[in-house]
């Protein structure tokens, strides 16, 4: 017909004789193929791709399903509610997904990398919720990226894009860890170096006497004028700060663990063995980071007087408070923002942080000439570090040295 276009020879059912006399369907016979008209429907059909999950709309319950191969997943979400329908497709997308196990740098991606740290390590760290919040950043940064990209240019443009040297270091020794684990566990033909920022310097501020005094002045619900003379406020809602500053002064322990102690054993944080005078900071069956470490700690004498006092007045109610250091019988969570308030009230200034508290005991343990073993492990620290860190606060810091001749 005119305008319509035919193919000269169907492949299938052409009997075109051949030069020699055999027909074409004839020779491919003896070559090996058969007819598939004449064969069987099924012999010349490729075989269908299975289609990967999708969203399908129930007419009959007016209701959004996934359908997955042969299985029909109830999303619970109605005709209108198509948006919630795709969130519920993603999560069930993503969970199962299987992040690749081994291979070439160049093809293994970091997601997966990160994918394979949250599910083998991420529990079994001494903060999992502080792991999987670093993982997440990670993710977004080097996700799509191959192992083979990490250099130091990227290391160092995520730096840039974190905004702080510290915290890029802590999310990079992270990717770090996750890397040697997947290289450790499945292997990897080549393990990137992870560039990290250069370690900040250790923090130099720390209270004197006059104000560790005004700051638990300031703590109790007063203010000091401008003439440096005390008021006292009429509501003051800094009062629970002032164990906290106590606790931290005396024995120098973090303000988290410090929130967290309790008048008995648990498995939650710290708690106080009056009986022995000491503080035993780390939960029953606690892990713990090597940068973290919460050693028991022996309580002053002054303190301990404190300690029974605020065990008294906790136990004289109806019910027992829990924990040593609360907030109208609440656990504290983030004490910073009255911290702020206690730290303007006592006139001092925006370096002066909860974590000032551990630096201040530091300070003083060295100013007093403690021997350094001793200091150092009633901080939970090396030896090292403390005398990095505190050591140049003794007076007797490098004396003999400095006197050599």
């Amino acid at each position: 017909m005119p305008g319509v276009l035919r193919w000269p020879l169907d492949p299938i059912r052409a009997t075109h004789r051949s030069p020699e006399g055999q027909s074409c369907a004839d020779a491919d016979r003896e070559k090996g193929f058969r007819d598939a008209a004449r064969y069987g429907g099924d012999e010349g059909a490729m075989p269908q791709k299975r289609k990967p999950p999708r969203l399908h709309f129930r007419a009959d319950t007016g209701t959004w399903i996934v359908k997955d191969g042969t299985k029909r997943i109830s999303t619970g979400c109605a005709e209108d509610e198509a948006e919630a329908a795709e969130t519920f497709l993603a999560e069930y997308l993503a969970s199962k997904y299987q992040p690749e196990r081994g291979g070439r740098a160049a093809e293994i991606t970091i997601g997966d990398v990160l994918i394979v740290y949250d599910e083998e390590r991420a529990d079994l760290t001494s903060r999992p919720k502080e792991t999987r919040a670093a993982i997440g950043r990670l993710n977004d940064f080097f996700g799509a990226m191959a192992v083979s990209e990490v250099k130091g240019r990227t290391c160092r443009d995520f730096a840039n894009d974190r905004g702080t040297d510290s915290g890029a270091r802590r999310d990079m020794e992270w990717l770090r860890a996750a890397l040697n684990h997947y290289h450790r566990e499945y292997g990897l033909d080549v393990l990137p170096a992870v560039t990290l920022p250069e370690k900040g310097t250790p923090r130099d501020s720390y209270l004197t006497r006059s104000q560790a005094a005004a700051l638990l002045w300031a703590a109790m619900g007063w203010s000091k004028r401008e003439d440096g003379t005390w008021r006292r406020d009429k509501d003051p809602k800094r009062r629970h700060l002032t164990r906290l500053i106590l606790v931290g002064l005396y024995t120098g322990t973090r303000p988290g663990a410090i929130c967290k102690l309790q008048w008995m054993p648990n498995t939650t944080g710290g708690w106080v063995d009056l009986e022995k005078g000491v503080i035993f900071r780390r939960a029953e069956g606690e892990r713990v980071a090597h940068n973290k470490r919460k050693p028991p700690v022996k309580m002053a004498r002054r303190l301990i007087a404190h300690m029974k006092r605020w065990k008294r007045l906790d136990s004289d109610g109806k019910k027992s408070l829990r924990y040593a250091v609360h907030y109208r019988g609440s656990q504290i969570t983030k004490p910073h923002k009255a911290f702020r308030s206690a730290r303007q009230a006592a006139g001092l200034g925006e370096k002066i942080t909860p974590h000032v508290l551990r630096h201040t005991r530091g300070t003083w343990l060295a100013q007093a000439g403690i021997e350094p073993g001793q200091a150092a492990a009633s901080l939970g620290l090396t030896v090292d570090e403390y005398e990095r860190t505190y050591l140049h606060n003794d007076p007797s810091f490098q004396e003999d040295a400095a006197n050599a001749f």
